[in-house]
C-alpha cells in the first residue's frame, strides 16, 4: 500500500478505537444468548489474550519488513480481492445494523432507506477525504465519543445493584469462549492494522496494546452496567446499551439515549468511511490507472443497493450478520494470510541461507 499519507499511532489507533467502539455500543443480545450476563465481565480476559494471538505473525512480519506492507509482501491479487471483500462485508454490516436501529427504535413507523443512502454516501466523502482525513477526525470524534460514555455510565452509578450479579462460569468456561471468539470476529480492526501499519508513524507496538485494552475495557464496563442496572432485562432488549443509556438521568434530562444515538452516527461515520477508503485504495494498487474516487463511488453505490436489500427484513440482516462467517474470513485476514507469508519468507531465506 502507498505510505505518502501517513498519520500518527495515537490518531490510527484513535481511529480503531472509535471502530471498536460501535461494535461494542450496538452489541445485539442475541450474541450472547447461551452465556449468562455476569461471564461477560470476565469474557475480556480471554479476548486480550486472543488479541494478541491473532497479531503474532503481524509482529514477526513487521519485525523485518517494517517499511513494506503486507499486501506487497503477499503481491497476489486473490489476497488483495480478499481484503477487499471482508472490508466491504463489514461495510455493509455497519450501515445495516445502523438502519435496523434507526428503523426499530429511532423511527419505527418511518421509511429509513433515504437515511440509510445519505449515511453511505457521507461515508464515501469521509473515505474520499483520504486516510489523514480520517485520522484526524477520529481524534475530534474521540473527543465527543468518550466523555459522552463516561457521563452516561457515571449517571448510571447510582441504579447499580450488585445482586444483579450472578456466579461467573456457571455454565462452565466453553460458551464464555465461544463468546469470545465471536467478539474477536466482530474486530476487524485486526485485519485493518495487517495493512495499515507503513502507514503508521510512531510506536505502533505501544499504540496497538493501549488500544486493545481500552476497548476491552469499554466492553466490560458496559457489561458491567447492562448487568448490575438492568440484570436478566438486558436480554429481553434488541439493543440493551441503548435501553440502558434511556434509563440514565441527569439533572432535568429524564433520558441519555439521544446522546447515545449520537455516539453511534460518529462511530459508524468513521468506521464505515475507513473501511471504504481502505477498499479503494486496496482495488486502485491492482486498477492503477482509475483514480481512487471513482472505486469509491461505485463502492458506495454498490453497499446502497446491498443495504437497502438487506433492510427489507431483519431476518435476512441476522442472516447476513453471521457470527461464524465473521470468525473465519476476520481470522483469516488478520491471522492466517500473515502467518502464510511468514512462513513463505522465513522459508525463502533459511533456502538463500543454505544455497550460499
Amino acid at each position: 500500500m502507498q505510505t505518502k499519507e501517513k498519520i500518527s499511532a495515537f490518531q490510527f489507533f484513535t481511529m480503531l478505537f472509535i471502530s471498536r467502539a460501535l461494535t461494542t455500543v450496538t452489541y445485539l443480545s442475541s450474541y450472547t444468548k447461551d452465556v449468562r450476563l455476569s461471564d461477560m465481565l470476565v469474557q475480556p480476559i480471554f479476548r486480550i489474550t486472543l488479541g494478541v494471538v491473532i497479531m503474532l505473525p503481524l509482529y514477526l512480519i513487521y519485525k523485518k519488513h517494517n517499511t513494506i506492507d503486507l499486501l506487497s509482501l503477499a503481491n497476489s491479487k486473490i489476497i488483495f480481492f480478499c481484503y477487499v471483500f471482508v472490508f466491504f462485508y463489514f461495510t455493509v454490516i455497519t450501515i445495516a445494523r445502523l438502519d435496523v436501529f434507526a428503523g426499530t427504535v429511532v423511527f419505527p413507523e418511518t421509511d429509513v432507506n433515504l437515511l440509510l443512502v445519505f449515511a453511505i454516501l457521507l461515508c464515501s466523502y469521509g473515505a474520499y477525504l483520504g486516510f489523514e482525513a480520517l485520522g484526524r477526525s477520529a481524534v475530534l470524534s474521540a473527543v465527543l465519543v468518550v466523555p459522552a460514555l463516561i457521563f452516561i455510565m457515571a449517571t448510571l452509578v447510582k441504579k447499580v445493584d450488585l445482586l444483579n450479579l450472578t456466579p461467573v462460569f456457571y455454565n462452565g468456561v466453553t460458551p464464555v469462549i465461544k463468546t469470545a471468539f465471536d467478539s474477536v470476529g466482530q474486530t476487524v480492526e485486526y485485519a485493518i492494522i495487517a495493512i495499515c501499519l507503513p502507514k503508521v508513524s510512531g510506536n505502533v507496538k505501544k499504540g496497538f496494546f493501549w488500544w486493545l485494552s481500552l476497548q476491552t475495557l469499554l466492553m466490560a464496563t458496559m457489561f458491567f452496567f447492562a448487568t448490575t442496572v438492568m440484570g436478566n432485562f438486558t436480554g429481553t432488549q434488541l439493543f440493551p446499551f441503548h435501553t440502558l443509556a434511556s434509563l440514565a438521568e441527569f439533572a432535568m434530562f429524564d433520558r441519555l439515549d439521544a446522546i447515545f444515538t449520537s455516539v453511534w452516527i460518529l462511530c459508524a461515520f468513521i468506521k464505515a468511511g475507513l473501511l471504504i477508503y481502505l477498499q479503494s485504495d486496496i482495488l486502485h494498487r491492482v486498477f492503477q490507472k482509475i483514480q481512487r474516487k471513482y472505486f469509491i463511488l461505485g463502492i458506495g453505490a454498490i453497499t446502497i443497493i446491498t443495504n437497502l436489500l438487506i433492510a427489507s427484513e431483519f431476518k435476512r440482516f441476522l442472516f447476513v450478520d453471521n457470527s461464524i462467517f465473521k470468525i473465519v474470513i476476520t481470522g483469516i485476514t488478520a491471522f492466517v494470510i500473515p502467518l502464510g507469508i511468514l512462513i513463505i519468507k522465513r522459508k525463502g531465506r533459511r533456502e538463500c541461507e543454505n544455497q550460499s
